[in-house]
């Protein structure tokens, strides 16, 4: 434990980032696994882009409801770790496992029950609903997988310890990266297994991951290790951690939910627009996948010294919070807009009329990408603070605005339309959260702590 930085003493920057980049790298993982499926997808077609961009708000709903275990149990642990709680540490991290069992077997059952209805709010044509539903069967154990090795990841954060999770999830990247083509084209002694063999390959890589998690906990001698032996598990710790995940966990559901309506609404001009928000959404991640990773960060530091009574010091993990957070907006920005025009060329290198709705989607996007950043940082800030439900209420409303603002912006610039409301409902998520902020710091006289 030492190499961990002491969230509690010591140069907050320097800790900050510390802790940060190896989370920040494991988003990078994540991003590359998304990446590489989708640039392998592209070289069968876009119809095969769209399919798994369809199932991909699936796996979006269902990642949403680990939302529950991972907030939940995460704040928790860290609050109570930074307290010098130990034996509460370990109850609720004991729970929070239990509770991801119980969670993702729920989420594999209910996500093939909604599958084929889901397929079909699309109305795609025959090849693009087929291809999704293979590529459905192929990933569709990630529903267990995926939730499960991100609560594990979490359980790791709340102790300060970023480094771990990282190199596991390399693990399973790298394996990704190799496997993907042999399984997908059939390459050398492997059936061609098409779109199939993308998800496929994804669950084999999230199953290493689950195994080497498992090795790795049983190896150490400390509170994760106690946890993960299930023998002093309180059962009123459910509560108070689903009471603080369930906000993060609808911010994430809605917002897919509301995707999905407006990807249908990008359906109803053919699933070129749709195959093009299934990449430009993957191009995106370098924004807000880096934060995301910055996030779990900033809500452990938060939490360990709000729970400790450092005051002084949460003032100074948020200035820091908010700097690196619009700085991963900044670059990112910068990244869309002036790269626009090339960045779809990665992915679907023959197909122009991709390449040049893929850019305009870009520009239109990249204008939000500081506020999306900042909203991200600042919904860590909350969480760390033990309020879930603010962030909660901004998110879900501004996004359910989407929906109108789309229905009027579509009058005037067609499937552009769409687009345009996700990037002004973005801008003005962060700068409302900015604002709730200032107030939440005031009135709990943070400012003023010197």
């Amino acid at each position: 434990m030492k190499s961990q930085p002491d969230l509690l003493e010591g140069s907050i920057p320097k800790n900050l980032l510390k802790m940060s980049l190896p989370l920040t790298a494991t988003a990078f993982v994540t991003m590359a696994y998304n990446l590489t499926d989708t640039i392998w997808i592209g070289r069968i077609g876009t119809n095969a882009v769209a399919a798994a961009g369809t199932i991909g708000f699936l796996i979006w709903i269902a990642g949403a409801i680990s939302f529950i275990p991972k907030i939940g149990m995460g704040v928790l642990a860290s609050q109570y770790f930074g307290a010098g709680d130990i034996k509460k540490t370990q109850e609720i991290l004991e729970s929070g496992f239990t509770l991801t069992i119980i969670i993702s077997l729920i989420n594999f059952i209910l996500m093939f029950l909604i599958k084929d209805i889901f397929i079909g709010f699309y109305k795609f044509d025959y090849e693009v609903a087929k291809s999704a539903n293979d590529y459905f069967l192929g990933i569709c154990l990630t529903f267990i997988l995926t939730l499960t090795n991100t609560v594990l990841s979490q359980a790791f954060y709340s102790l300060g310890d970023s480094l771990t999770p990282f190199k596991i999830s390399s693990i399973g990247l790298i394996f990704n990266v190799i496997v993907d083509p042999f399984l997908i084209f059939g390459i050398g002694p492997f059936p061609e297994f098409g779109i199939f063999g993308a998800g496929l390959a994804t669950v084999l890589g999230e199953l290493i991951v689950l195994f080497v998690f498992i090795f790795v906990i049983n190896k150490r001698n400390d509170v994760l290790k106690l946890a993960f032996e299930f023998k002093y598990r309180k059962t009123y710790w459910y509560k108070n951690i689903i009471s603080l995940g369930i906000f993060s966990s609808a911010i994430s559901a809605f917002q897919a939910i509301v995707a999905v309506i407006l990807n249908r609404f990008m359906a109803y001009f053919g699933p070129v627009p749709v195959a093009v928000y299934t990449i430009g959404s993957q191009i995106e991640q370098i924004c807000w996948m880096t934060v995301e990773g910055l996030q779990s960060s900033i809500s452990a530091f938060t939490a360990q010294n709000f729970g400790a009574k450092n005051f002084y010091r949460v003032k100074e993990v948020i200035k820091y919070s908010l700097f690196f957070s619009i700085s991963v907006g900044v670059v990112a920005f910068l990244i869309l807009f002036i790269f626009r025009n090339d960045l779809f060329l990665i992915f679907v290198p023959n197909d122009v009329k991709t390449q040049n709705l893929g850019a305009k989607y870009l520009m239109i996007m990249s204008i939000s990408e500081i506020f999306i950043a900042m909203e991200l940082g600042i919904t860590g800030i909350f969480n760390g603070l033990g309020d879930t439900k603010t962030p909660s209420l901004v998110a879900n409303f501004l996004n359910l605005l989407r929906i109108p603002m789309a229905l009027i912006f579509m009058k005037f610039f067609g499937g552009l339309g769409v687009w345009i409301s996700m990037s002004l409902s973005s801008i003005l998520k962060g700068s409302l959260d900015f604002l709730l902020l200032h107030i939440k710091m005031k009135k709990q006289k943070i400012l003023k702590m010197q």
